[in-house]
């Protein structure tokens, strides 16, 4: 199976490493606009070779979009135009936009549309693994938009991995992965944030940061470059998704303000409860 991957980063370079040592992947190609994460994938035998984007896609039996989802946007007219038998799949953390825009062109039944669920807080190809994706979900939206061999072949792809399938329709996928995922982010950057205001009148502040703190922050450390595109993409269930949590937030300030125990008392036990179900499903 000869496999073109797009965007050589933490998912593009763990996808090959994983690829390869499955015996999923024959040749793997690759291309970033980054040189330094071509070379590195070159250099440290990722891919056997790099090539264009439109001449790579030709020689593929399937072509991966692993750039962050603005970039999906931009790429996927020219490669579903120069199509014959290729597959295309991408790796992005939204998806309505995505899919709208596959299901209007003639050969968007070749385009199957699918987020793994997998992921650190560094970035690019020096980051990567090949156990990344073990074990994870992944997600494939909308599955009925797809010929029969194009979804047969990603769900090959995704049991190479040692992934676990699961199907969403788009709309669903963006709204709940706006409040498992991509507001989590947000509350990481805003911490970050707050304690550097703080850091700049408290120089000890650091020091003093325990392990609470630095696993709640942990995913300050993710791309600017990835996170920007999905926040906008997804902009609705974002905003709606805030506010709920600003309400929340507000809440917790309102019964401290108040010396309120009970108040305070009853959204923590309820947040309880919700942890020890979140982490039996974990």
């Amino acid at each position: 199976m000869n496999i073109f991957i797009i965007g050589l980063g933490l998912i593009g370079g763990s996808l090959a490493k994983s690829l390869r040592s499955s015996g999923f992947a024959d040749e793997i190609i690759g291309f970033d606009r980054a040189a330094e994460n071509l070379s590195f994938c070159l250099e440290n035998k990722l891919i056997d070779g790099a090539a264009e984007v439109l001449e790579g896609a030709k020689a593929a039996d399937i072509i991966i979009l692993a750039t962050p989802v603005d970039g999906i946007l931009e790429l996927m007219p020219a490669l579903l135009d120069q199509l014959d038998e290729q597959v295309v799949v991408d790796m992005g953390s939204t998806k309505k936009e995505i899919v709208e825009l596959a299901s209007k062109h003639p050969k968007g039944q070749n385009f199957v549309a699918a987020h793994p669920m997998a992921g650190i807080e560094n970035s690019g190809p020096a980051a990567s693994f090949e156990q990344l994706f073990t074990d994870k979900v992944a997600i494939i939206c909308n599955p009925e938009k797809n010929a029969r061999m194009p979804l047969n072949l990603v769900k090959l792809l995704f049991k190479a991995l040692n992934m676990k399938l699961i199907y969403m329709d788009a709309e669903e996928h963006d709204k709940d992965l706006a409040y498992l995922s991509h507001l989590s982010h947000i509350l990481s950057f805003s911490l970050a944030l707050t304690a550097y205001n703080v850091e700049d009148k408290e120089r000890n502040i650091y020091n003093l940061a325990g392990g609470g703190f630095a696993s709640t922050v942990r995913l300050a450390g993710s791309s600017a470059a990835m996170w920007n595109p999905i926040f906008l993409q997804n902009k609705d269930n974002m905003l709606e998704a805030l506010d709920l949590y600003i309400s929340n937030l507000s809440l917790f300030k309102e019964h401290i303000q108040n010396e309120d125990k009970e108040g305070l008392n009853q959204l923590m036990e309820k947040s309880n409860t919700i942890y020890k179900i979140i982490n039996q499903s974990l």
